[in-house]
């Protein structure tokens, strides 16, 4: 990706929740070298050495994973960054709290790192300590003394160093708040900046919405992505569609992307590799050309379509695609055959609803026991069994209704249905919205119409 129109193409471990092991994050950043990614930003919310307990050195047997990992890095060609969330506890009138800082930064210095970090992101915007405020006029001031203070420090210590900076508001649209303005104003402009679109996770980022950043933090930004992540409140949700709704021309206005990843970190790779075409071509990008060679190649071609009728009913996420239009639609076309009067026993679009339910739960038993990349197999696995668990309510919803035009005994199909109801509303993922639901609350209304109850 030599020609790639973005300087900066990047992964940033930077979400909340269980974070890579040193095995996994090896692994990803041979993938992203392979793809023409050049920069991996190691900066997990809750690696407590980063963040919750910041102060404190690494054990010396992590320093020395991370060794590895850094010259694996540099190997394929990644350059890693590493990065510190002091901001949640620093003083910034603390000369102490500032060396905490160099001598973090100094242990990485050691090992080979040369790009660092502060994230100032997901704090309370407000002076912890009087002697802050008697120090600094404003939070932004604060900042801008702690970034200006390390990016001096880190070029005394060797002019290839390099900073940015996330900044305590990272997202929204102009005319932006005064605290961006005074920091963008007061930073070095050496310093890069990350900016995550209109919204923390946005559907859509225009040329204008980086524009309107630049303007205000007076240097062009570097696109902080937060899709496909999923942590805090996503954590149900397994993002696995192509990235869609980013302009092609905000190549005029940044100076590149780094991409945060879901906690698993296979799966990831699905959506990566549609970035990797973005980033190579933003002009030419088709997403769902670009999606189907991504599940290709990390699902592999022998599991290609398991894999894609899976992830063609897992699309949601902040993007906004259609949660699961296959199944949606089917199932639409078969509530509207049932409420017009056909019966389920002969309906060609009942049958086709429930063909295709028989084939998300062979996909389901593929992916399960059939592929061989085991670390997507294991990072899928709850979110295919809740599919299963769909395919089993929807299939057992139309075997209720062909029990009933048959004059047969119900009470053996409903209660197998209300096993697979149970297991659908008490699972901790989400698959498919609730398409199916209305399926099923159309079971319960003829069901109540001859039986008198239905409770599930």
């Amino acid at each position: 990706m030599s020609q790639s129109p973005f300087p900066i193409r990047g992964v940033i471990e930077g979400f909340y929740g269980l974070f890579y092991s040193a095995p996994e994050r090896k692994d990803l950043i041979s993938f992203i070298g392979d793809h023409g990614f050049n920069l991996y930003i190691y900066g997990p919310k809750n690696d407590r050495q980063h963040r919750a307990r910041w102060r404190e050195p690494y054990p010396d047997f992590i320093m020395e994973q991370f060794a590895e990992t850094v010259a694996h890095s540099r190997n394929v060609g990644v350059d890693f960054a590493y990065s510190i969330g002091s901001g949640v506890s620093i003083n910034y009138a603390s000369e102490e709290d500032f060396q905490f800082i160099t001598e973090k930064f100094k242990a990485f210095y050691k090992i080979g790192v040369r790009n660092f970090m502060i994230m100032l992101d997901d704090i309370a915007a407000e002076f912890q300590h009087e002697e802050e405020v008697k120090m600094f006029t404003s939070y932004a001031q604060a900042h801008v003394q702690v970034g200006n203070r390390l990016n001096h420090w880190l070029k005394s210590l060797d002019k290839t160093c390099r900073l940015s900076l996330c900044p305590t508001d990272y997202h929204g649209i102009a005319p932006f708040s005064y605290y961006i303005h005074e920091l963008g104003n007061g930073l070095n402009k050496e310093i890069d900046i990350f900016y995550t679109g209109p919204e923390i996770c946005s559907k859509t980022i225009s040329e204008q919405d980086a524009a309107d950043f630049a303007a205000a933090v007076q240097r062009k930004p570097i696109i902080w992505d937060n899709y496909p992540v999923n942590d805090l409140a996503l954590t149900s949700e397994m993002h696995i569609g192509p990235i869609t709704g980013r302009e092609n021309s905000l190549t005029n206005v940044c100076k590149g992307f780094i991409v945060n990843t879901m906690s698993q970190a296979e799966a990831s790779k699905i959506a990566l590799l549609t970035f990797a075409d973005f980033f190579n071509n933003p002009g030419e990008y088709d997403p769902w050309t670009s999606w189907d060679y991504a599940l290709k190649t990390i699902g592999g071609e022998e599991n290609y379509e398991a894999l894609r009728l899976f992830a063609e009913n897992c699309l949601h996420s902040c993007l906004d695609y259609s949660k699961a239009a296959p199944l949606e639609n089917l199932t639409s076309k078969a509530l509207c055959a049932l409420q017009s009067g056909e019966k389920a026993s002969v309906s060609v679009e009942v049958q086709n609803l429930y063909d295709y339910l028989n084939e998300l739960d062979e996909a389901g038993y593929h992916l399960k026991f059939r592929m061989t990349n085991y670390a997507l197999r294991n990072n899928l696995v709850p979110w295919i069994e809740l599919m299963e668990s769909w395919a089993w309510a929807g299939r057992r919803a139309i075997d209720v209704l062909r029990a009933m035009e048959n004059n047969e005994d119900i009470k053996s199909p409903l209660n197998w249905l209300k096993e697979s109801a149970s297991e659908v509303r008490i699972h901790p993922k989400q698959y498919a919205g609730n398409v199916l639901y209305s399926l099923i609350e159309y079971v319960e209304s003829k069901v109540v119409e001859e039986k008198g109850s239905f409770i599930l």
